[in-house]
């Protein structure tokens, strides 16, 4: 034993082999050396697990003994106390466990399934198990045994659902930043459920997309949430916080329509047409450039002799966290919600009620469904029915909510296109049809544009 133990700290405070190719070959002679190792600890630990031992030296179990004297952790422990013992009922297994043909994997495997099997029925699933091993992963091993002890042993089955059923947890915590974070544990319904829809939407990563898988899982729950839970945001913001209502603009200039009427435009899409007014101010009509010019002049003389009048943009509050949001999340919120947009005063009056074609409408949205089948950013597999409707020009920006310029993005994309829209190229698709491809995040800083444009230089597709 002195000489093993004398060899094994040689090798370990030895140098590395220079080649990498030396260090592969090694490593899995010390994996299969290792598990001969395993295989002689677990049969010692059986014999002071089964005599005893370990309380004649002032440990309470066997496993407390592994952790206080051997420095094992709590499921390393557990682990080498139930290997051992099921070994020892189990003469196949162990015997080719010690000589090499069968890995500690396998023997994990056999050994959880055969556990809560009788000492009749364990050698029927050894003999089963120990055949399947010569031809299975692991894994594979694991899933026989589970169909051999429902099986063998049917009502084993239900106590270990209904165990399986009580271990169900669910623990969140705040950040600070408002998000949340925990863990949590699913019965293996639920579970199937969820992998089901994190195989379809977030395992299968694109080419082009840079996230971790970590984080698309994230990005697929979330998007989960916004389709399948219906539930109220309550945002509070000043006025001068709001995205500007860019004026909406009559495809069909020769006919006269009154405000707060509905048109159909050349698209057949529904849009209404309203007088844009200063928020809580209702005037006579639309103001020319010039008079807004003077007006914007006014007020900047009047803010500069009194500066309490000065209209600042402040964050928006989430009512429900107390949590505050910056004034792109306002912009981006105001776009891309199922909400009516009121602004009130601190009496409680209504003063603005936004523009009336920010949102698409059910006839929009039906369209978009059937002209995409899945989100408009290339490589993502979200359904466009499980995605939010997104404007190809963006909203705040002076985009129009014509079916030509809308299209389906997940939360992710529409976010992040949102945020950062020099990430992402445009292009044509057909007719009144778009697709986005995204470029990924520059290892540079871009230059600024020069002011004058070179002739023949290529531009990217616009709408016309």
């Amino acid at each position: 034993m002195a000489v093993l133990v004398d060899a094994a700290s040689a090798l370990a405070l030895a140098g590395l082999p220079d080649s990498p190719a030396v260090c592969l070959a090694q490593a899995q002679e010390l994996v299969f050396v290792r598990d001969r190792l395993i295989s002689a600890i677990t049969a010692r630990v059986e014999r002071v697990h089964h005599t005893g031992e370990a309380r004649g030296h002032g440990h309470s179990s066997t496993r407390t003994w592994l952790q206080n004297a051997c420095g094992t952790s709590r499921a390393a422990a557990s682990h080498l106390v139930t290997i051992g013992t099921q070994l020892a009922r189990l003469p196949v297994v162990r015997a080719r466990f010690a000589e090499g043909t069968l890995s500690e994997g396998q023997v994990t495997a056999i050994c959880t399934a055969v556990k809560d099997l009788t000492d009749d029925q364990a050698p029927i699933a050894e003999q089963i198990l120990a055949d399947l091993a010569d031809q299975a992963t692991p894994e594979d091993v694991a899933k026989a045994g589970r169909y051999l002890r429902d099986i063998l042993d049917p009502d084993g089955q239900d106590k270990d659902d209904d165990a399986d059923h009580d271990k169900r947890f669910l623990r969140v915590r705040p950040t600070d930043s408002g998000g949340m974070h925990g863990e949590f544990r699913l019965p293996k319904e639920a579970a199937a459920r969820l992998k089901t829809w994190l195989d379809a939407y977030a395992k299968p990563g694109a080419d082009n997309d840079d996230r971790p898988l970590r984080v698309r899982n994230a990005d697929a729950l979330t998007m989960l949430l916004e389709t399948k839970i219906t539930t109220e945001l309550l945002v509070l913001v000043n006025a001068e916080s709001l995205p500007t209502d860019h004026p909406n603009h009559d495809p069909n200039p020769g006919h006269d329509h009154q405000p707060g009427h509905t048109a159909n435009n050349s698209n057949g899409t529904n849009c209404r047409t309203e007088k844009h007014t200063e928020a809580g101010r209702p005037g006579p009509g639309a103001q020319t450039p010039a008079q807004s010019e003077a007006q914007s002049g006014a007020q900047s003389e009047e803010q500069a002799r009194d500066p309490s009048k000065v209209r600042w943009k402040v964050p928006g509050l989430l009512l429900s966290t107390g949590q505050l949001l910056s004034h792109a999340d306002v912009d981006r919120l105001a776009r891309t919600s199922t909400l009516m947009r009121l602004v009130m005063n601190a009496d409680g009056q209504v003063l603005d009620m936004g523009r009336a074609v920010r949102l698409a409408t059910g006839a929009q949205r039906r369209a978009v469904y059937a002209r995409y089948a899945t989100c408009w950013i290339d490589g993502c597999p979200l359904p466009a029915t499980m995605c939010q409707i997104d404007h190809a020009d963006n909203w705040t920006d002076g985009g129009l909510t014509d079916l030509r310029l809308l299209g389906p993005a997940c939360q992710f994309h529409n976010r992040d296109r949102y945020r950062r829209p020099h990430r992402y190229q445009r292009r044509r698709e057909g007719k009144d049809r778009w697709a986005f491809t995204y470029t990924g995040r520059p290892r540079h800083h871009p230059r600024k544009p020069a002011a004058t444009t070179m002739t023949g230089a290529s531009q990217p597709d616009q709408p016309p």
